[in-house]
């Protein structure tokens, strides 16, 4: 009778941690901002009262509603308990994709988020040339997730042969999750340094809103 409890016993502890989602980790943030595009100088003309011009214009505006996000990744795989305490750790390990979110995300349920997800939770991606559509225009592909099997569509930040990618993903609830690729190597980024990855994350600066947006960070690693 003793063995045969011990033996249901070790059962159910063993079978407890399954009930536990699968999910990234929190990550750290080293934070700075890099500025934004400064709308140019206005070009001239000059006009004689009376005349007629034919006057072409050729403009470069920022967007009102993008942020980029790039950066490097490190991180520590650990087998821990619920009270912080290691039984062992692999350090070095290497990122999978990083996640950003302005919600709290529940991870037992991940899926692709659609261009009507993403246009009904951020409306101003609706329309424009900025919008959603024209952003996200890679074809829908793996993203390469260790943890959940999903496919996205993605968006591809300069230089896009250096391979960043961002893909659009949801939780169970339809909250937004932006997943960024985390690149096997360090590549070149837009600006010629380089970094692990790089992402774009929507933020509304339309009707001239300037409040901050606050988006929770975590990475998957392997």
């Amino acid at each position: 009778m003793k063995k045969l409890f011990f033996a249901f016993a070790l059962l159910v502890l063993l079978a407890l941690p399954l009930a536990r989602a699968a999910q990234p980790g929190g990550a750290t943030t080293t934070h700075a901002d890099k500025g934004s595009y400064d709308g140019g100088t206005a070009g001239t003309a000059n006009v004689i009262s009376g005349h007629v011009y034919s006057n072409n214009l050729d403009a470069t505006q920022g967007t009102y509603k993008w942020v980029g996000i790039f950066g490097n990744v490190t991180g520590t795989i650990v087998l821990e308990d619920t009270n912080g305490n290691q039984f062992y750790n692999w350090t070095g390990a290497k990122g999978l994709l990083v996640y950003a979110s302005t919600a709290t995300v529940s991870w037992s349920s991940i899926s692709n988020a659609t261009e009507s997800d993403v246009t009904t939770a951020y409306t101003f991606l609706a329309s424009g040339t900025d919008d959603y559509a024209n952003t996200f225009t890679g074809t829908s592909e793996d993203i390469g997730s260790e943890i959940y099997s999903v496919s996205s569509d993605y968006a591809q930040p300069f230089p896009t042969a250096s391979g960043f990618k961002v893909y659009s993903l949801k939780d169970g609830s339809g909250n937004i999750i932006w997943a960024g690729k985390v690149l096997s190597s360090p590549a070149t980024t837009y600006e010629g340094s380089s970094a692990d990855f790089e992402m774009l994350l929507p933020e509304d600066g339309t009707s001239n809103d300037n409040t901050a947006t606050t988006y929770n960070f975590w990475v998957e690693l392997n």
